[in-house]
């Protein structure tokens, strides 16, 4: 069993010890919990990759844990292995996807080992019997603890246990006395609370503590706190004191108005713990500073709005555009805030009615004042004016002209080959816009940006393999608005409607705006033969009103009506031509060969600005750009661009069937 115990591999410069829970480096032996240990082989056995949090989360821990509990087990392996947030040279945290495992830039460093032998040690070591170990590892959690509180510890700037002392919360108001009550409640649930967290124990003070020197003696810092009470507003003030000198390690403010006593009592207790929380651990405190605010509700708010912001759907994008407004009136200086709301007014809107594209547009354009204001030069500006210029629906050349330029000046922000590619995408160049999309950069850490590749990859997939790679993202994403309806007509086009069902309905679920979904069902119902032409059907179908536009032409088109689609399409609304943009391409593959060969459908496109001439614009784009770029037009693309010519199938895939005649 000893000898199974000292099995170890190398990692980068490290010895790892698998049984033994050590990570040695130059003599210096650190040991780590048995959890962490297992989290670090798992990362080196997937070291081609970023393992994400969700995957961390599902294989080591239960289903109610936090992130909090990966983001313990990273610190203590940074804390051994010498690394640390600032300056991560072994385990890189990738935010908002998970960590990777970095291959050390030491000239001495090992090559990291082979996956299958890590998998072979990793397995190995799992089928050891840990019952004469039990003892053993429970003495070893205790010691990692108390080793974490003393990391915490050092990094506060104190030599002892991490105690925090919390006197009675102080009252004030103007004369009204009737939250009086609330301050008791308040400090001896905030003392119950803050004993829950690993990183602290918690001891009462009597109400004439303040700091340093009356606090006792093994209280390393003092939370203070006051309750103001101003007409109907209650205002909390929190203080974090360190005994020994006096200096104020944090300070929050919490603003809300009366109601319900226990509501607000909650209220206040979870956004003073939050905000403790992040103070107290140093990765995320690091993170925090690296997203650009010193605010750790601000930061708390801005953490709820991405979550929801992924979820890719129009309430969860209300839901972000309120946690992010409510960070900025924190932190009015948060950028990466007013980012976040940025992009997700902008993914909203491609979703939304028109009064709500249009009052989330004038919510962009007070971003866009806001950030002009902290910096007129700022780098976010670039990103909020292609932000802006996609939103309007019309500015789509000012937009290919501008990305031509920055792309073109050797410096691009990172949006700009992605961005390009969506256009490429739209005027059927696939072949092209795939291309773009390899030379796309990825977000960088803490950078928010309006494109997301994932979503733009997929949509160049055949049908058949963009079912599956959707049903994937849907498992991360599963009220993804876009890909639910997407789903559902794949699937009634390629002929298994009873798959497309539950698709079609869970869409209308997420669908608050109700515009997507109800393009979804038409299209359906067109596809299943229930909209024949000139029916009662059809006729009730199509006058739905202005938001129907684009799905009206849509149906016409599928009908072989060209002249009809024509005269929808004409009505849109300038708002509307995004989706013209962004969805034709598709639509088309249900559309008749004599629709989508018919030059009168093509003068249609030419008419609104998104025929050949637009198409012959971006060829021109991609000749003009190849020389930085290396992306040359394909040769079918090249042929129709010699000849004047529409190309009106996608240049990838061949020659997609169409609906039929």
């Amino acid at each position: 069993m000893q000898e199974s115990r000292n099995v170890s591999v190398r990692i980068g410069p490290f010895t790892v010890t698998p049984g033994a829970g050590t990570i040695a480096q130059d003599g210096n032996e650190q040991k780590v919990s048995p959890r962490s240990m297992e989290v670090l082989l798992y990362l080196a056995e997937h070291a081609e990759r970023i393992v994400t949090t969700d995957e961390l989360l599902d294989r080591f821990w239960s289903s109610v844990a936090s992130d909090h509990a990966i983001h313990k087990a990273i610190a203590e392996l940074r804390a051994a292995m010498g690394d640390n947030v600032r300056r991560q040279r072994y385990i890189r945290t990738v935010p908002k996807r998970g960590y990777k495992l970095q291959i050390s830039l030491q000239s001495d460093a090992a090559p990291a080992p082979a996956p299958s032998l890590i998998k072979e040690v990793r397995d190995t070591w799992s089928l050891l019997d840990v019952r004469p170990l039990a003892v053993g590892v429970c003495a070893s959690l205790v010691l990692m603890t108390l080793l974490w509180l003393a990391i915490n510890q050092r990094l506060t700037g104190g030599s002892d246990s991490l105690v925090i002392g919390v006197p009675p919360l102080r009252f004030e108001s103007n004369g009204s006395e009737t939250n009086r009550y609330l301050v008791d409640g308040l400090t001896s649930t905030l003392i119950n609370d803050l004993s829950m967290l690993d990183a602290l124990s918690v001891v009462a003070l009597p109400a004439s503590t303040q700091a340093s020197p009356e606090a006792p003696r093994q209280v390393s810092h003092v939370l203070q706190g006051t309750l103001i009470q101003a007409e109907d507003r209650l205002r909390v003030l929190v203080n974090l004191v360190r005994t020994r000198d006096g200096v104020h390690e944090y300070s929050g403010r919490f603003d809300m108005a009366e109601g319900d006593l226990f509501a607000i009592q909650d209220t206040i207790v979870s956004n003073i713990i939050s905000a403790l929380e992040i103070h107290l651990d140093a990765e995320e405190r690091a993170r925090m500073h690296d997203w650009g605010t010193q605010d750790a509700m601000a930061y708390d708010r801005f953490l709820k709005g991405e979550f929801h912001s992924a979820q890719f759907n129009p309430a969860d994008w209300e839901l972000a555009i309120n946690w992010y407004e409510q960070a900025l009136d924190l932190d009015p200086g948060f950028v990466n805030a007013w980012l976040g709301l940025a992009a997700a007014a902008n993914n909203l809107s491609v979703y939304a009615r028109l009064p709500h594209k249009q009052a989330l547009i004038e919510k962009v354009a007070g971003v866009h004042r806001a950030v002009a204001a902290i910096a007129r030069e700022h780098e976010a500006l670039e990103t909020i004016r292609a932000i802006e210029m996609r939103m309007a629906g019309t500015e789509y050349r000012q937009e290919e002209a501008l990305l031509r330029q920055q792309i073109l000046s050797g410096n691009p922000p990172a949006f700009a080959m992605a961005h390009y590619a969506q256009l490429l995408l739209g005027a059927r160049l696939y072949d092209e816009a795939a291309q773009f999309l390899d030379k796309a950069a990825a977000v960088g850490p803490f950078e928010i940006s309006p494109d997301e590749l994932w979503s733009y990859r997929i949509a160049l997939l055949p049908p058949e393999q963009a079912i599956e790679a959707r049903k994937q993202e849907l498992l991360i994403r599963p009220k993804h608005v876009g890909f639910l309806g997407a789903l559902a007509r794949d699937l009634t086009m390629s002929g298994d409607p009873v798959a497309a069902a539950p698709f079609l309905e869970r869409q209308r679920q997420a669908d608050s705006e109700g515009v997507a979904a109800d393009y979804t069902r038409a299209l359906i119902e067109a596809w299943h033969g229930r909209l024949p032409p000139h029916s009662d059907a059809f006729a009730a179908e199509v006058v739905k009103g202005q938001e129907a536009a684009y799905s009206n032409g849509v149906l016409s088109f599928l009908h072989g009506d060209v002249s009809l689609g024509g005269q929808f399409w004409n009505a849109m609304h300038p708002l509307q031509k995004r989706w013209l943009l962004l969805m034709t391409h598709t639509a088309e593959r249900g559309f008749p060969a004599s629709v989508v060969d018919n030059p009168a459908y093509h003068a249609v496109l030419e008419e609104l600005d998104v025929g050949v001439s637009w198409q012959r614009t971006l060829m021109e784009g991609v000749m003009v750009l190849e020389g930085v770029t290396g992306v040359a037009l394909s040769a079918t693309a090249y042929e129709h661009y010699q000849q004047g010519r529409f190309m009106s199938r996608n240049n990838l895939w061949g020659q997609p069937e169409t609906g039929g005649d």
